[in-house]
């Protein structure tokens, strides 16, 4: 699974090792909402995507474009717990 995501006007994705998904718990939908919630700038709207998806033609990589359709979720706050894990600040 991957996340794919709008980055200032262009496609951009996330792909997660297996070792760091290891670590965490819950569904694989579950850990790639919590890769998304710390990764991703809050608000950010994303979709997962299966493996299977083929995103190998890179001819026109750069001229790729994302937009959120209505499986996209949005990125949010990682809890004061994930934050001190991740050895990461909260933005004020």
């Amino acid at each position: 699974m991957r996340l794919i995501y709008d980055n200032d006007g262009v496609a951009a994705q996330v792909i997660p090792s297996t070792q760091f998904l290891s670590t965490l718990t819950g569904t694989d939908e579950e850990k790639m909402i919590h890769l998304a919630n710390k990764d991703l700038p809050t608000g950010t709207k994303y979709e997962i995507i299966g493996d299977d998806v083929d995103l190998s033609d890179r001819a026109f990589r750069n001229a790729w474009t994302y937009t959120a359709g209505s499986d996209a979720k949005t990125s949010a706050d990682l809890s004061a717990e994930d934050l001190a894990k991740y050895n990461m600040t909260e933005n004020k």
